[in-house]
């Protein structure tokens, strides 16, 4: 009998095709691409000679990484890239002949040990139309996959997930219990993530305190009762105090830090935007950050109005960036750290697509253009990731503060 491997992903796993034909082949121009070493080798042993040669001819031995880097041409584009979008490897060797990245993406699986989980990064705008314009809430499935896909000859890349010992069984539960949180649409979409991290909070107690299997069960069973979001939320939310001055102390710090590593036309777009809408001008020392806020309250409506709009959007992309990511073990620090980053990631994209939409990007295919953009430098850029590390809070309550309104 095949072996088969238990996987929980989003139901739009199965229904993604890649064609870089429909979405002009993204993933192929001004990014890295890396090539792994049993590639590498297979690319060596072509025959004739010389096209093993002009192949390997473009790439280099890349030290930090231990891999093999195409060298892009002359248009920032992967030289086999072919002029319909195709890769040219694929179509003359197979698929067998691709690198594990360009086997793997735009999936990304993770492994828990009795189970796999993968999903689709927004960075492919394909993956993107798919998951952030379905209106109904992102619904998700096991399913058997066989050896074929699951390793596809050793070309897939599984990364194993490393969290709290005694705790990576239950993280199945965890994860729903999360994802419940984010898709409750009586609340705005603040309301939730701090629903969430008081959720977050509880369970790093029981993480501290060694309390075990019986506390988790409480907890989950606690928010998914139906007197909770009647009784209990509103008591949380009343207990928030949002400050407006140290939010936009945060967001200004993580935008100096945007600015910092603008790399395309597009993430210029997205700076010059947000600084138009909120009247920053961009050559000045320091940016007020009183006229940053009195422009901010100015535009209360519009911001309602586009939350109202983009709700489901927000949403989506909220959902699939906690599982993608598996946060809050995303990142190796503490789980509120790691909230503090996934909440303080989002309130920036939150405010940079605001600010796009006020500009009049409001087609989606900006919005997709603009999440690329801003999930590449957030996913990739350590520098952009260890600025929003040194700024959010080091315990939950303080990030919740001074990241969301309860209102």
């Amino acid at each position: 009998m095949k072996k088969k491997f238990l996987y929980f992903q989003p139901c739009y796993v199965d229904k993604f095709k890649c064609d870089g034909s429909k979405c002009d082949a993204r993933c192929c121009k001004g990014w890295n691409i890396f090539i792994d070493e049993k590639t590498y080798k297979q690319y060596s042993r072509i025959k004739p000679k010389a096209a093993a040669e002009e192949i390997l001819s473009h790439m280099t031995f890349n030290d930090e990484r231990k891999e093999y880097l195409v060298t892009m041409d002359e248009r920032k584009f992967c030289p086999f890239l072919t002029e319909n979008n195709l890769c040219r490897l694929q179509r003359t060797y197979g698929e067998k002949f691709l690198s594990v990245t360009c086997s793997s993406y735009p999936r990304r699986t993770l492994n828990f040990g009795n189970f796999f989980e993968r999903s689709l990064v927004l960075t492919c705008p394909v993956a993107a139309q798919m998951i952030l314009f379905n209106e109904k809430p992102m619904e998700f499935e096991f399913v058997e996959v066989p050896e074929k896909i699951h390793s596809n000859g050793g070309k897939i890349g599984i990364a194993p997930v490393n969290t709290v010992a005694g705790f990576a069984e239950h993280m199945l539960e965890i994860q729903i219990a999360m994802i419940s949180i984010l898709q409750e649409r009586t609340l705005t979409i603040d309301q939730r993530l701090i629903v969430l991290g008081f959720f977050l909070d509880r369970f790093d107690e029981i993480i501290s305190d060694k309390l075990g299997r019986d506390a988790l069960t409480q907890l989950i069973a606690a928010y998914e009762s139906k007197s909770f979001l009647s009784e209990q939320v509103p008591l949380m939310l009343a207990s928030v105090s949002f400050d407006v001055k140290k939010f936009f102390r945060v967001m200004l710090k993580v935008l100096e830090s945007f600015y910092a590593n603008i790399t395309s036309d597009d993430d210029r777009k997205l700076f010059d935007a947000f600084a138009k809408t909120f009247d920053i001008v961009t050559d000045a020392n320091e940016i007020p950050a009183a006229k940053v806020i009195g422009n901010y309250e100015r535009l209360a409506d519009a911001r309602k109005a586009f939350l109202a709009q983009r709700s489901t959007v927000l949403e989506n992309y909220l959902v699939n960036e906690l599982f993608l990511n598996c946060y809050p073990w995303r990142h190796a620090t503490s789980i509120a750290k790691n909230y503090g980053i996934f909440v303080a990631q989002y309130k920036f994209f939150e405010l940079l697509v605001f600010a796009a939409e006020q500009q009049g990007f409001t087609d989606n295919k900006y919005l997709i253009r603009f999440t690329d953009c801003f999930l590449s430098l957030a996913d990739h850029n350590n520098d952009f990731i260890k600025k929003i590390l040194e700024l959010v809070p080091d315990d939950i309550l303080t990030a919740i503060e001074t990241l969301l309104n309860s209102r």
